[in-house]
């Protein structure tokens, strides 16, 4: 298996037609994941930093590219909330099933919306908004097109960026191989994992990227449990 360079296997999750007790039990696992792991706790508090540093806006409009089943604009709205911080929160995803089950769980907050969209499509078009933000997706688009795509993010006016990703690493997957055994995961989570890291960006790749995007000034963090959290002002 070489690592040298990224995979561009599909998963299971990518079938934008998957439902039923399968997907809920795929959802969930990911929820874990992401709270396990610090995934949550690293994009929220980078959120908190530039909020904060920020206080003349009055309220952040955030978007949350493949927000999957919500849990990171539930994990997130709350975090704010509690720093009276006004947001609004719109997540996007290409499963239907998936932006049902995450609108049932935000129903009591008027501020949180939830839209079907396919982000990989060449013709989405980017909603307006402050920040955008992302968690275990950017790695889906390929090398070539994630530049257009910051192209077309820096065109709508979009102040900042953050991109919570794995980071690739032969080490990162035998842990994630061997530790899923025991992890109260679906078996798709358990396979997709490993698709995942296989697909995901190292730093130098980041690097490539944004700066064949044109971009200026942004900054790549190695974050625990082999993530890279990478932020971007537009």
């Amino acid at each position: 298996m070489n690592f040298n360079t990224r995979a561009h296997s599909t998963e299971q999750l990518d079938n934008l037609s998957l439902s039923g007790e399968v997907l809920l039990q795929t959802l969930s696992s990911l929820k874990f994941i992401n709270t396990i792991f610090g995934n949550h706790r690293q994009l929220t508090n980078s959120l908190l930093e530039y909020c904060l540093a920020n206080p003349e806006k009055k309220t952040f409009h955030i978007i949350d590219l493949g927000c999957g089943g919500g849990d990171s604009i539930h994990y997130i709205f709350k975090k704010l909330n509690r720093n009276n911080v006004k947001t609004s929160f719109l997540g996007i995803d290409g499963n239907p099933q998936s932006i049902a089950y995450a609108t049932s769980k935000c129903k009591n907050h008027s501020i949180v919306k939830f839209k079907t969209d396919d982000i990989l499509d060449k013709h989405f078009s980017i909603p307006k908004c402050d920040i955008l933000i992302s968690s275990h997706f950017m790695y889906h688009f390929k090398d070539g097109d994630l530049p257009i795509f910051l192209k077309k993010a820096q065109q709508k006016g979009i102040s900042h960026v953050i991109f919570s990703e794995l980071r690739r690493s032969k080490i990162a997957y035998r842990l994630f191989k061997y530790s899923s055994y025991i992890m109260p995961i679906s078996s798709i989570a358990k396979k997709d994992g490993l698709v995942a890291i296989q697909r995901a960006f190292t730093r130098s790749e980041l690097d490539f990227i944004l700066n064949e995007s044109n971009v200026k000034n942004y900054s790549i963090s190695k974050k625990p449990w082999f993530r890279t959290l990478t932020k971007i002002d537009l």
